[in-house]
């Protein structure tokens, strides 16, 4: 596990009210900070989107009092954590005929859903234990844009963590109770 240079830490009470100053937060310390963290100006965009969403699905579905995002830099890459002590993870998956909660039931892992698609994009999440879980997205096949204007859900916040980052997963850390989305920025890329 890569060892990070620097880490800073904010809260989120999880009320929509507050978004936009604890993202406006983290991204002007990325900005005044700079010349020691290193985060490519390409990034900076992508990272926002994150943040972004991160908090708006801690601010609909968490159901506790607040999150705590903490952004980890290193010489490489960007690491940004989300975690609260809420209600665990709920997907529709497969086109709505399955549903996941987690800690996952055994007879869903080691396996890969479809969680969300539109017209150009398929968002796929992978379960690797009854607690872990990564998402990736894969190019839909044949399908034409106006779906994306019909087929908005509320999964499209997890499909724009995933295609703007290089590392996007959840875990439910059965020990402590919390929900932790994990979200990694390469530079180099």
């Amino acid at each position: 596990m890569k060892k990070y240079t620097h880490e800073e830490s904010f809260i989120f009470h999880n009320e929509a009210e507050g978004l936009a100053s604890v993202v406006k937060s983290c991204i002007v310390y990325i900005e005044e900070q700079n010349d020691f963290l290193g985060v490519p100006v390409n990034i900076l965009s992508k990272v926002k989107w994150t943040i972004t969403e991160l908090l708006i699905n801690g601010a609909k579905h968490s159901g506790s009092k607040q999150s705590r995002l903490i952004l980890k830099f290193s010489e490489s890459s960007l690491y940004i954590e989300k975690e609260d002590e809420g209600n665990p993870l709920q997907l529709e998956v497969n086109n709505g005929t399955q549903h996941m909660l987690w800690p996952v039931q055994k007879n869903m892992l080691n396996k890969h859903f479809e969680v969300y698609r539109n017209g150009m994009d398929s968002l796929h999440v992978y379960t690797e234990n009854e607690s872990t879980a990564f998402f990736k997205v894969q190019e839909a096949e044949d399908e034409e844009m106006p779906l994306l204007l019909t087929n908005m859900s509320e999964h499209f916040g997890l499909m724009i963590i995933a295609k703007a980052s290089d590392h996007f997963s959840y875990v439910l850390d059965t020990d402590s109770g919390k929900n932790i989305f994990s979200v990694r920025f390469e530079y180099d890329k």
